[in-house]
Parts: structure tokens; C-alpha cells; sequence
């Protein structure tokens, strides 16, 4: 035992974790990871293969994890359920529409994290152990206000149909529901008036789950991980930029697609260009939305080269759209019907493209949180249904489904978050009215650090994604923390550790849009691309991503036959269709990224 212990140690050591103590499962697996004739090297241990891995999973039930051995305050974890899963097969669903994932044998892990208050939520989490580990972990992110636990059984984020689940590539996976848990019926933002549960919302709970995730990975194959990853979308976005700022050790590689990372200008911008802004006398968009994206799609959709319904020359786009919305004023200044625009719309238009300022300073000295990109108005899931919605933004309608959705997490926020009063009337906030308020929520909430110097000094690498129609948050936001952190550490730490990539014309966190859908090209928008492959190979092989990686749409089902495919191209440049016909428009080599 002894020897054992001396083993974890080093391999604790190695992989720069902190010495853990909990110890369980099987002490022939644990030894097995430690002997043999290579001298205990990780790379000849793996995949590591768990012998009786029902039996190892069945005694990990009630397993303690101790309060000192989690990053964050805690009263300990205990693991409440380990259930040993068969390995399925890919099998298609029951319309046969699509194929359900395999899995492999693995044990589920279900973990209560307790809270130090016993007023605040327990933190529910979830790990998967699969009993042919390839060494590595990964960690799934959450979504809206979290509330639901993340399984860890699912696939790579926008990974295309034929690309096996994590779980089956042999990663030991984890997720959590952030410390609450929101029924169908419940608030989605009243956790957020306890304190440890806000914090724990904010960043805690993620920290929590990683540290108890590697205690049980550790109890199940008796050694750590020689690789963690992070991968989440929009708040999951979010977190892993978190991880990567507030626990650079933590992470080896994290891929952060559309994060809400300004998430207390996200809010407050949504309460006010959702909410504030089109409450106004003659200001609601409602059905105008389709006018605006003609009105830009007209003014900018050959830029990049094809006349296809998506902008993608996105820099260009700016004057020639202002100006050609500009030229739809009605007449008068008022509405004049479904052709022209009244002053009070241009200003909503005008609003959602620019953003909002604020008349203070947020964490890390961010003063504004950016607007909508050009050519994001009529795409589906856009303005329709984030900024404007079909019913008119009053305070009887905050919590109406039909409501523009971006008013409706903005009042939430601010209610519950901001005033911490569910009646507060969120169409009469001022941010300058709760200033300390509003700077401790940004100092929880917002990732907006720029300072990654720890994280990429260890060899951290960061992918970041952002869909340019996107209308859940802007694009922009984490298109200009990439130039934050370029301006902080210099273009040649950035292009060693981070990559930026832009997809044109897709809406929030999209694996593509399928043919026919609106707006969008005949033959759809390809989405798909899986990210963690790349990430991958750039933290464990040193190759970085090509600065032109390919997004696909393949059909659902076998032989997932590509259908469309478009570059995804480094922020900074865009595709431009090099063709001779507007009928390759959806076939990658068509195109190439070009600077801006």
C-alpha cells in the first residue's frame, strides 16, 4: 500500500494536482496503473481497462469525498448512486430519423456536493466512469440559468452525427446543475437570492464538481487523469472561461462556444434593447423583423461573393446597412406601415446593432456590452424571437413565453439578481441605481479577465467559437475579449494558446440550419464541426488548428452523407466564394477565408 500511495503521488505531482487521500474501488486496478516494466509511464498505462469494473462501480456507492480535498467551501460530497451500464450499440430512434449514440460499459456516478449553508441548494453532479479509460476527462458545461443536471452523456458540442460520443472515445466525463435545481414550473432565477447558491452558479459549483470528479476517478481507476478538458456553449461558454481565469492549473484545453461571458452586460443589455427600448410609444419591431434583414441582406449579402442569403463579409456590412436602413424611414417619423420604419424603430434598430454603455465600470474595467451583428436579423431564432418576440415587452408580460426572450432572462436578472425584489419593475432600471449591486454581481459573474497568462504559462489552449447571428448574446463580446487578451499578453503568446473562429449567418450555439430553412440557403448553413478533436491534438501534440477548419451538414443518418460544407474561418477574415456558380455555394473548397 505503501508503494501505491508513493505511485498516486507522482502521478499527482505529474499532472500538477494536489495530493488526494480518497482512496477506494479496487486495489487491483490501482496497482495494475502503477506497475509494470515501463518504469510507470502514463502513456504505456493507457487505455486502462478496469477489470471487474461492475463490482468497482457497485463499491463506490455512499463513497465521502472530504470538504479539505474540494478547491471550494463545502461540507464534504457523498456519492449517492453508482450504477454499472452495459455498453449499447448506435441505434436509430423510433421514427428513424435519427441514430441514438452508443455507449460504452461505464458506471454512472451520481454526487451531492453540500453546501456550507444549509439554506442553499445541494450542488447535484454527475460522473461517468467507462470502464476503458483513455487517461482523459472531460467536462460538459450548462445552459441558461442552469438548473438541470448536465449528464456528461452526450455528444462533443455541434459534433456532426458519425463522431462518437466522448463517453465512447473513452473519456471519463462529469457535469452538474450548478448547485439548483429548476423544475418545469419553478423560478429560474430565485436561487439566486441565496448567496452560496448564486456563487456557486457563478463559478463555484464547476470548480466543485471538477475536484470531486477526480476523487471519484481516482477511487474507480486508482490513479488521475493525465489530460481535463471543458467544453460547454453559451453559459457553458461561460464557465469554461471562467476556469480558464479563475483556475488556470485546473484545465489542460477548453473549447467556449458563444459564452455569455459578460453575462451582467448580457442581462442588462437584454432588459433594456428587449424591454426598455421597445416599450416605447411606437418603438416594438414585431413583425418588422423581416423588413430589417431584407433591408440589410440587400445591402450586404454579395459582399462575400455569392448572393445567398448570408452575410459573411461582416466588417463591410456596417455603413452600406445603416445606410440603407436609414433610407427606410417613413416619412413622417411615424409608422406608415409594414414598408418603412418609424423614428422609434430605427432607434430599436439602432440599439440592438451598437449595444449598451454603462456609466460605470463593470469587473475588469469593461464599460459596454456590444450589439448584434449585421445580417443576424432574420435568421431563425434571431430577432424574432430574442429581440422582439410577438408580444409587446410590458411589465405584465415579463414572464409571458411570447415576450422577447432577451427581456425576459434580462428582468429576471434584475429582479431577482440585481434588486433582489420579484416585483421590482425592471422597465424603470437604471444599473446606475444599484452601482455596488451590480459591480459585486459583475465581480462574480462576468468572465471578462484578460489576464490568461497562468493558463497558457502551463500550456492551456483555449478555442473560441462564435456564430455571428447570433441574437441570444453577442458575438462580439467574445470576438473583442480575444483582442483584450491580445492587447494584454501580446499577439504571439495568443496565437500559441488561443484560437478565434467566426461561422457567418448561424444563430446561437448552431450545429446548422437544415434546408429550407428560412432565411438562409437553399441547401441550409452548415454548423457542425467537432471541436474537442482539434483541441485535442493541440494540447497533446502541439499542432494547432488550421486557421480554416470545415463546418458540414451531413444527413442523420448512415452513411451520413455530407450535404453542405463552409469554412469556419479565424476571427479576422471571412469566406469568400471563389466559384463560378452559385450552385457550389455549398461545397467548402468553393470557398476561401479571406482577411478583412
Amino acid at each position: 500500500m505503501e508503494n501505491l500511495m508513493e505511485c498516486r503521488d507522482n502521478q499527482n505531482r505529474s499532472a500538477r494536482r494536489p495530493a488526494m487521500a480518497f482512496v477506494a474501488g479496487t486495489l487491483a486496478v490501482a496497482l495494475a496503473a502503477c506497475g509494470g516494466s515501463d518504469g510507470g509511464s502514463a502513456a504505456a498505462k493507457l487505455p486502462l481497462v478496469v477489470s471487474d469494473a461492475a463490482a468497482a462501480c457497485a463499491a463506490l456507492k455512499g463513497k465521502a469525498v472530504q470538504a479539505a480535498q474540494i478547491g471550494e467551501p463545502t461540507n464534504g460530497a457523498v456519492v449517492t448512486s453508482a450504477t454499472f451500464k452495459a455498453a449499447t450499440q448506435d441505434t436509430p430512434n423510433a421514427a428513424n430519423t435519427a441514430i441514438v449514440p452508443g455507449t460504452p460499459d461505464y458506471c454512472e456516478v451520481l454526487v451531492d456536493i453540500k453546501p456550507v449553508d444549509a439554506a442553499a441548494p445541494m450542488i447535484k453532479s454527475q460522473v461517468n466512469l467507462p470502464a476503458t479509460w483513455n487517461g482523459k476527462k472531460l467536462q460538459f458545461g450548462g445552459g441558461g440559468y442552469n438548473g438541470a443536471l448536465i449528464t456528461g452523456v452526450q455528444p462533443s458540442r455541434n459534433a456532426p452525427p458519425d463522431v462518437p460520443l466522448p463517453l465512447a472515445r473513452g473519456y471519463m466525463t462529469a457535469g452538474t446543475d450548478s448547485g439548483h435545481q429548476t423544475g418545469p414550473t419553478d423560478n429560474a432565477y430565485a436561487f439566486s437570492l441565496n448567496a452560496e447558491a448564486l456563487v456557486n452558479f457563478a463559478y463555484a459549483s464547476y470548480k466543485k464538481t471538477h475536484d470531486v470528479a477526480l476523487q471519484v476517478g481516482l477511487a474507480f481507476y486508482g490513479r488521475m487523469p493525465v489530460k481535463s478538458y471543458y467544453l460547454g456553449a453559451s453559459q457553458g461558454g461561460r464557465e469554461g472561461m471562467m476556469m480558464a481565469q479563475r483556475y488556470p492549473h485546473d484545465f489542460d484545453g477548453i473549447v467556449s462556444i458563444d459564452p455569455v461571458m459578460n453575462f451582467t452586460g448580457l442581462q442588462t443589455f437584454g432588459n433594456y434593447a428587449g424591454g426598455i427600448v421597445q416599450s416605447r410609444p411606437g418603438a416594438w419591431l414585431g413583425a418588422k423583423v423581416q423588413l430589417v434583414h431584407d433591408t440589410v441582406r440587400g445591402a450586404c449579402d454579395s459582399l462575400d461573393g455569392i448572393a445567398d442569403g448570408v452575410v459573411s463579409n461582416y466588417k463591410a456590412c456596417k455603413p452600406l446597412a445603416d445606410a440603407a436602413l436609414a433610407a427606410k424611414r417613413c416619412a413622417s417619423g411615424g409608422d406608415e406601415g409594414t414598408n418603412c420604419f418609424s423614428d422609434a424603430q430605427l432607434e430599436s434598430i439602432r440599439v440592438a446593432h451598437s449595444g449598451y454603455t454603462f456609466s460605470f465600470p463593470l469587473a475588469n474595467g469593461v464599460t459596454s456590452y456590444a450589439g448584434f451583428g449585421y445580417g443576424s436579423e432574420g435568421v431563425p431564432s434571431a430577432w424574432d424571437r430574442w429581440l422582439a418576440g410577438t408580444v409587446l415587452p410590458t411589465t405584465a408580460n415579463m414572464a409571458n413565453p411570447n415576450a422577447s426572450r432577451l427581456y425576459q432572462f434580462g428582468n429576471g436578472f434584475i429582479r431577482y439578481f440585481v434588486a433582489q425584489d420579484p416585483n421590482f419593475d425592471p422597465l424603470g432600471y437604471d444599473p446606475a441605481n444599484f452601482r455596488q449591486r451590480v459591480l459585486h454581481l459583475s465581480n462574480l459573474l462576468d468572465a471578462t479577465n484578460p489576464d490568461l497568462s497562468v493558463f497558457f504559462a502551463r500550456g492551456g489552449k483555449l478555442i473560441l467559437r462564435e456564430d455571428l447571428s447570433d441574437t441570444a448574446q453577442s458575438p462580439y463580446t467574445g470576438l473583442n475579449y480575444f483582442d483584450a487578451v491580445r492587447a494584454k499578453l501580446g499577439a504571439d503568446v495568443v496565437e500559441s494558446s488561443m484560437a478565434a473562429y467566426v461561422a457567418t449567418g448561424l444563430p446561437h450555439t448552431s450545429p446548422g440550419l437544415p434546408a429550407g430553412s428560412a432565411n438562409a440557403p437553399a441547401y441550409g448553413n452548415p454548423g457542425s464541426i467537432d471541436l474537442l478533436g482539434p483541441l485535442e491534438n493541440w494540447v497533446e501534440n502541439d499542432i494547432k488548428p488550421a486557421d480554416q477548419l470545415t463546418l458540414v451538414n451531413k444527413a442523420p443518418l448512415p452513411p451520413y452523407v455530407t450535404v453542405a460544407s463552409k469554412p469556419l474561418c479565424r476571427y479576422g477574415s471571412y469566406p469568400r466564394f471563389m466559384g463560378s456558380d452559385p450552385a457550389g455555394g455549398n461545397v467548402a473548397s468553393n470557398y476561401t477565408c479571406v482577411a478583412q
